[in-house]
């Protein structure tokens, strides 16, 4: 007997397919309902596309997996950082909150089917290879990343320290290569610090929980050191990729008195959030240059959009990675949670981090300074015959040693002189 649609329908209605319509009407409010009137029309048509499969699909196809799959496209279908997790997904995002994944030493996201790299983490396996911000991972051990969602091919990207991950990367400007990294159990990234004269330099290399303490102690101990010769911090947040948006709040806070630092706007109400300094800076107002770049990423952009717009630091360097959305977990009992994006970042000043990044009051981009080679030495006295013997180590042997430096870094440092100058004149 052939039976008709409206009886099929009935049928699905009856089984497995209705329990998932009516799950789905669940989580629909009546406002939703009545604002569009072909919901309804829409959900039947999910409810027979899952019938089909069920009934006709050339395999048998566990319920479960139907019903996850189809949670799973509705999210990644609205962006990268909305997911369906299981129990153990949501144990290992946990883990990864504190300490970075063992691989390769990568922050990915998805762009158009693709891992895009956010920036490859300091120690890492990725950063030692040279795989930079905004290269693309299109293959993994022989597999098309394409279809994939973020959960998925970090996972790919994971394994045993040991073993060898062969991926086909694609770079604007150059064909398609491969690349053989070995996977190492990549440590959590530390804070480091170093003197260049009276200034200091810091490196943040990971928003991790306990950013703020190492960053403290890193300055303090430097600053101690110099006492009044103290001019002031270069702090480094290029290939910065993430963390804890949590720590990097309290880091931009070390620096600001009062007053905001940064917002989330969301769809309801209960999304949104203002977040304020307390009293103190760790730095007693010297000056702060904030050296940026393509890498940085979620936090780090955070901490440099408040410093540059209450006008704390100045931002030098080429326009961040523009990743400011903010997630919800939603537990779903036993099946696992929902990450859903539930709002966006903004900058004291208004300005969505999601949508325009940060921009750098001093735009410098990333060059080396290589000084020329001197094919016809200029004739000075001391090249005059009889002339004074010079020690070896003088300014010659100085002067070889900058002959290639970090010209992002070299700038940002003129910057914060001259900022600690003007600040002294202003004292005196």
């Amino acid at each position: 007997m052939v039976m008709s649609k409206v009886g099929a329908a009935r049928t699905w209605r009856a089984g497995v397919g209705g329990v998932v319509a009516a799950a789905t009407l669940a989580l629909l409010t009546a406002d939703t309902l009545a604002a569009d009137a072909k919901t309804y029309t829409q959900l039947n048509l999910f409810g027979d596309t899952y019938d089909r499969v069920r009934r006709a699909y050339v395999e048998a196809i566990p319920d479960e997996y139907l019903v996850r799959s189809a949670i799973n496209g509705l999210l990644t279908a609205l962006d990268p950082q909305s997911m369906f997790l299981t129990p153990e997904a949501y144990k290992n995002l946990l883990a990864n909150k504190v300490r970075t994944y063992d691989g390769l030493g990568l922050e990915i996201t998805m762009s158009e089917g693709v891992a895009r790299i956010v920036a490859p983490i300091d120690g890492g396996p990725a950063a030692t290879a040279g795989l930079r911000t905004d290269d693309m991972i299109v293959d993994i051990n022989g597999t098309p990343v394409f279809g994939m969602n973020l959960t998925e091919t970090i996972q790919a990207l994971q394994g045993t320290p040991g073993t060898v991950a062969d991926l086909v990367v694609v770079r604007q400007g150059t064909d398609p290569f491969r690349l053989a990294l070995t996977r190492q159990s990549v440590p959590e990234p530390k804070v480091t610090a170093r003197l260049r004269g009276n200034e200091v330099y810091v490196r943040l290399p990971y928003f991790t929980p306990g950013v703020l303490a190492e960053l403290t102690k890193a300055i303090n101990d430097l600053a101690t050191k110099l006492g009044e010769n103290f001019e002031g911090v270069v702090l480094d947040l290029r290939n910065t990729p993430g963390g804890s948006q949590e720590a990097a709040i309290q880091v931009a806070d070390a620096f600001l008195v009062d007053g905001p630092i940064a917002s989330i706007k969301g769809k309801a109400e209960g999304d949104s959030k203002q977040f304020n300094a307390t009293a103190g800076d760790i730095l007693n107002g010297r000056p702060l240059v904030v050296v940026v770049d393509g890498g940085t990423a979620g936090p780090a952009e955070i901490v440099a959009g408040a410093l540059r717009d209450r006008t704390r630091a100045i931002v030098l360097g080429t326009t961040t990675f523009k990743r400011g959305s903010a997630q919800s977990l939603v537990p779903m009992g036993e099946f696992g949670y929902v990450q859903l994006t539930t709002g966006y970042y903004l900058t004291p000043k208004g300005t969505s981090i999601q949508e325009a990044g940060i921009e750098p009051e001093t735009v410098v981009e990333p060059a080396r300074v290589i000084l020329p080679e001197d094919r016809f030495p200029r004739r000075t006295e001391a090249t005059l015959r009889g002339a004074l013997d010079i020690p070896a180590g003088g300014p010659v042997a100085a002067q070889a040693e900058r002959s290639e430096e970090d010209y992002q870094l070299a700038r940002a440092f003129d910057l914060l002189h001259a900022l600690a100058l003007v600040r002294q004149f202003a004292a005196n």
